[in-house]
């Protein structure tokens, strides 16, 4: 089944400068503003997900890690602390007084 069988109209508000960036773009490229709408919030949800993923599989890696070292059921505190003591101990090694 195609995407284009299956639409529906939505009615939208921009503010103006947005809305003539858009017919500029429009008349560039030789599309119609409506084709280069569609295009656009495809690509920005295709890009959010993307996004999305990219922190789900990060988040996922950061916990198989910190269960790893046996600290999963870390508090934040203890872990945000754990981190201050380390940047300190990395900045004493870089920057000696």
């Amino acid at each position: 089944m195609s995407s284009m069988s299956q639409t529906v109209q939505v009615t939208l508000r921009l503010p103006k400068d947005m809305y003539e960036r858009v017919t500029q773009a429009a008349l560039i490229e030789q599309q119609q503003v409506e084709d280069l709408l569609r295009t656009l919030i495809a690509e920005g949800l295709e890009a959010h997900t993307t996004v999305r993923e990219l922190l789900e599989h990060v988040s996922e890696d950061y916990r198989a890690r910190l269960a790893h070292e046996g600290k999963l059921q870390q508090s934040s505190d203890a872990v945000l602390q754990e981190l201050r003591d380390l940047r300190e101990q990395t900045a004493r090694k870089l920057y000696p007084r």
